[in-house]
């Protein structure tokens, strides 16, 4: 007889890197050093794929196990098995490619992972910013009854809540929390939403989710993240009307006076610097130039001891409205 392959045909729980469609009840055909992880308490079965075999012997890490004599196989426990075939004329089949099985504790069958992110760690306190909350399972085994919570800090305002990749979320306005009903996650699967606030006042915003399973997880460090941003204060304008009405003359950023240590710089659309200033004071009304829109980048200095950058464009106008 010729070769013969083992095909792995059924699995309660397993985690299969390169095989993952077994999970999904796909059955893939024999190969060369597969691979399977079972759970403690779980099983995966093998089946023999021959053709013209009167009986079996499967074998465990080169053993002959004992009563093993039929097509397939039902494995519960660590070790390499393989399978050879015997035909009617008593001619045997080459001993079959390898199959290793890993069986892991129960107790580690998931491994939940959270991060939380905002775009910057400073933000001005005018604008809206947007949370990203990630969610990944690390571990061996599918993950249920996954959950995520997020009580926002008593810094920010809520605008809006995105509708998660999976599953469902809801925002409390009394509470200030977030219940994202994740569910199911697959192992390496990931999940996502995100959350946009606004700052109610200058200082530091402090923001942690939390995530949680039906499983016990073997590595509950990962299963809180926290972000950490510093709302400055800052308002920038995007245009200002130097035309001596004394109203909006002068290139104004309010909250500039808690940051003396700072630094101005004002670029035309052609790249040349056409205003710099360390300390500016609020007073410069575009003197010499035409009428457009320029580029701003500031640069302050804040009680962090960091220099925190802004940027964007602002529009000189210079005629008065009547």
């Amino acid at each position: 007889m010729g070769s013969i392959k083992v095909i792995l045909i059924a699995s309660a729980i397993l985690f299969l890197s390169h095989l993952r469609d077994i999970a999904q009840g796909n059955t893939p055909s024999g190969a060369a050093g597969q691979s399977v992880t079972i759970v403690e308490g779980h099983t995966v079965t093998m089946h023999a794929d021959a053709t013209d075999a009167a009986s079996f012997q499967w074998l465990k890490d080169g053993n002959a196990i004992s009563g093993a004599t039929q097509n397939s196989y039902v494995a519960s426990t660590s070790g390499k098995y393989q399978v050879l075939s015997v035909n009617l004329g008593n001619c045997g089949s080459m001993v079959s490619d390898p199959v290793t099985v890993n069986v892991i504790p129960a107790s580690a069958s998931d491994d939940m992972m959270i991060s939380l992110t905002a775009p910057a760690t400073t933000i001005n306190s005018s604008d809206p910013f947007t949370y990203t909350i990630t969610i990944k399972n690390n571990g061996a085994i599918t993950a249920t009854g996954v959950n995520v919570a997020d009580i926002l800090p008593a810094g920010v305002q809520f605008l809006q809540l995105s509708t998660p990749s999976t599953g469902s979320a809801n925002y409390n306005n009394t509470t200030k929390n977030i219940s994202w009903t994740v569910g199911q996650l697959a192992p390496g699967e990931e999940a996502t939403i995100t959350v946009t606030v606004k700052p109610t006042s200058p200082g530091t915003i402090t923001n942690t989710a939390t995530v949680s399973a039906d499983q016990t997880d073997p590595n509950p460090a990962n299963n809180t993240a926290t972000a950490i941003n510093t709302a400055t204060g800052l308002t920038i304008p995007n245009v200002f009307t130097p035309n001596g009405d004394n109203v909006n003359d002068a290139f104004v950023i309010l909250g500039l006076e808690l940051y003396p240590e700072n630094e101005l710089t004002i670029i035309n659309r052609w790249g040349a610097i056409v205003y710099q200033k360390k300390g500016y004071q609020n007073n410069w009304d575009g003197s010499g130039l035409n009428e457009g829109t320029y580029f701003y980048f500031l640069k302050v200095h804040t009680t962090a001891q960091k220099w925190e950058t802004y940027h964007g464009y602002i529009t000189l106008l210079r005629t008065k409205v009547k």
